[in-house]
């Protein structure tokens, strides 16, 4: 490949002058034109520590030689180090060229290891620039004390970027991942930051396929964290309560189904916590589904259920006409899978579904902080107003207005009131937090999927519209078809519906 390399202008901190001007500063002297011998030639630090170019780039080197002379500098030992010009230097060392031509001048005698960093990334514009480099160079400016303003002004990238990758910096996972998998998006990086130390985690979020389903699987590894830390801690209360318990269907009966009655009885209470105290096999069959303070079911149970009676042991089962002992058992034993699975499916989806409610107000946020509005959006509103204007009139959302549109703690009959009157242009954007807070609250109880209703539907859809993509329980409420693979990825667990 051609050295396509053009004239531009090369800042340093003594002085910034023009390549246009290159030989004025040779006639007066301040810039000199010297043949360098490449074998001695040394490189000085680069913020990019893989240099890219092609087989063709050191064909082209080792036929023509290097057409533009490189940037150099001499050492206090008569060193030459070359500070611009990296892959010319390499290249023409890979093709056995002796000598090239270099600048001399146009950089202090010595190059500042913050000053060298800042110059590359202000003045480079290298598409091969790697995320690793990236956080390298942030990361070593930082530790000389560059504030985050100066590395934003030097680079162009925004403040929050730039802290973003700072923080990335800081994580060992996530370093060693840019450096292992290349350029890896800079949101895949600070979640995996984010989870640094759990390894299966990580392993996750970088075999994501999708990026835009990176947000949902966050979310859901959060969730399941915390709901694994508010499941241990009520099994050591429950524990230390001298329960046995259990949170894995199998071993235990509910008390429901048991009694102490005699066979001859015709009373048969079931057991109660006040009756089964003193039983060895006293349980807890704890079912949890996330860390809020009510998000969990505790049900009596008895792990040693041969100690008690069954309850129902006189009711007489119910059999078809013509139909065997083996062939209602049979029966009884589908239709008990078949209620199994189904619960297992109820609780996966309820589990997605929350966690779905999460991201999906993150991304709404997102979306009110634009300063362009979605173009059919005034039609989105006009319709909430009149065919879901029961979404408005029973409005339960005050809370969610503020928290879309950045206002924290904030009440949106004031807050948002007064963002309208002190910036008019803002009032499409408050209508539509208005109008997305009224559809978002009917659309957050897991009934939303378990009984789609047009409401939830068509607010899903417009959503999807503007670009926010639906998790699979999501598309189940928005009316597409629920997969095979959606309805029977998860191991089947026997925990009733209800405790969802």
């Amino acid at each position: 490949m051609a050295n396509t390399a053009k004239t531009r202008t090369t800042k340093t901190a003594a002085t910034e002058q023009p390549t246009a001007d290159l030989s004025a500063l040779v006639a007066s002297g301040h810039v000199t034109i010297e043949v360098i011998d490449v074998a001695t030639a040394e490189l000085d630090p680069n913020i990019r520590t893989e240099s890219t170019y092609s087989p063709e780039f050191v064909d082209s080197i080792r036929a023509e030689g290097v057409k533009e002379p490189v940037y150099a500098r001499r050492g206090d030992d008569g060193t030459v180090y070359v500070w611009d010009g990296q892959r010319r230097t390499l290249a023409a060392k890979e093709a056995g060229v002796a000598t090239m031509l270099g600048l001399f001048g146009l950089t202090p005698a010595t190059v500042a290891g913050s000053a060298r960093i800042l110059d590359q990334l202000r003045t480079f514009n290298r598409a091969d620039l790697s995320q690793a480099d990236r956080i390298a160079a942030y990361e070593q400016l930082a530790l000389d004390g560059i504030k985050v303003e100066q590395i934003a002004r030097a680079t162009g990238h925004s403040k929050d970027k730039v802290k973003a990758t700072l923080t990335v910096a800081k994580s060992t996972t996530a370093t060693q991942a840019a450096k292992d998998y290349g350029q890896v998006s800079l949101d895949r990086l600070l979640l995996i930051a984010e989870f640094d130390g759990d390894e299966a985690a990580c392993d996750t979020i970088l075999n994501v396929d999708d990026e835009d389903d990176l947000a949902y699987v966050a979310q859901e590894i959060r969730d399941s964290r915390a709901t694994a830390q508010a499941e241990a801690a009520l099994v050591e209360k429950f524990a230390a309560d001298g329960y046995q318990v259990f949170t894995k269907w199998g071993g235990f009966s509910y008390l429901s189904g048991l009694t102490d009655a005699a066979e001859d009885m015709t009373e048969r209470p079931a057991l109660t916590e006040e009756t089964h105290t003193s039983c060895e096999g006293r349980g807890i069959y704890l079912s949890v589904w996330g860390a809020g303070e009510d998000d969990y079911r505790a049900d009596q149970v008895c792990a040693q259920s041969a100690l008690h009676r069954d309850r129902y042991a006189r009711t007489t089962r119910a059999t078809l006409p013509d139909e065997s002992d083996q062939e209602r058992q049979a029966r009884e034993d589908a239709a008990a899978e078949a209620a199994r699975t189904e619960r297992a499916r109820v609780l996966r989806n309820n589990k997605a579904w929350r966690t779905a409610v999460k991201v999906r107000r993150d991304w709404i946020t997102g979306l009110l902080a634009r300063k362009a509005l979605p173009k059919d959006a005034g039609v989105f509103v006009a319709l909430s107003l009149t065919t879901h204007a029961a979404t408005i009139t029973g409005y339960q959302a005050a809370d969610l207005v503020g928290s879309f549109l950045g206002q924290k703690d904030s009440h949106y009959r004031g807050d948002a009131a007064k963002l309208v009157d002190a910036t008019p242009t803002k009032a499409g954007h408050v209508s539509l937090a208005v109008v997305l807070a009224a559809r978002e609250a009917c659309a957050e109880d897991v009934n939303g999927w378990r009984h789609p209703s047009q409401t939830v539907s068509s607010y899903l859809l417009a959503l999807e519209a503007w670009g926010y993509k639906l998790s699979p329980v999501e598309k189940i409420a928005a009316g597409y078809s629920e997969t095979d693979n959606e309805a029977t990825d998860a191991e089947a667990d026997t925990t009733s519906a209800d405790a969802a």
